[in-house]
């Protein structure tokens, strides 16, 4: 093989690698967007449910004066 043919296929090599690794990288941060956007749901129904706690608990301390 001739040292031009080789370099073509190294740097193919090292282009399919690149582009590999900015697939990987990119579905990584996919994942971690994922991630995040779930711990921000997560956020959202923990105080939605103490909301709820704190409304059941003052309707059932206000219907035991009535």
């Amino acid at each position: 093989m001739s040292a031009t043919r080789t370099r073509e296929v190294v740097m193919a090599q090292q282009n399919e690698e690149h582009f590999e690794t900015i697939d990987k990288n990119k579905a990584e941060q996919y994942q971690r967007q994922k991630i995040t956007y779930l711990e921000d749901r997560i956020k959202v129904l923990e105080k939605s449910i103490e909301r709820i706690h704190k409304i059941m608990a003052h309707y059932q301390m206000t219907e035991g004066q009535g």
